[in-house]
């Protein structure tokens, strides 16, 4: 179980009302969750926390400047998404259901990856693979 005033604490953002509903909803149980804006905005609403839309993309704004979630652009006609496991992975994205999941680690092999023709080094790849369901 994750303690949202500590984490928020340790991310260096103010202890606000906004800010600790989203972060208990997010983190307190310790899963990986990938959601949109509108999710968060609908779920609060759901548990009876009246909150504008323009609070809660800010405030994931914030948590993604700190570190706490992942922006995820899955295509230019897709809502952004935000993953809670911040660490480097990959995705399907069902483009029927629209739902994103985690490859596991270690399923793609990085050694068969072109090398850029500049010299430089590759310091990330996030890939998205899009599936449809059938």
């Amino acid at each position: 179980m994750t303690d949202p005033i500590a984490l928020l604490e340790t991310a260096g953002l103010r202890v606000t009302r906004p800010r600790m509903q989203i972060a208990r909803m997010l983190f307190e149980d310790g899963l990986d969750r990938h959601v949109t804006a509108e999710n968060v905005f609908d779920k609060l609403a759901e548990n009876g926390t009246n909150m504008a839309l323009a609070t809660v993309y800010n405030t994931l704004g914030h948590f993604v400047a700190a570190g706490l979630l992942r922006r995820i652009s899955p295509s230019v006609s897709s809502a952004i998404l935000f993953d809670t496991n911040t660490t480097p992975h990959h995705h399907f994205l069902n483009e029927t259901t629209g739902k994103l999941s985690d490859i596991p680690e270690g399923a793609i092999p990085f050694d068969l990856l072109p090398q850029p023709d500049d010299g430089g080094e590759i310091v990330a790849c996030e890939l998205v693979i899009r599936t449809r369901s059938i």
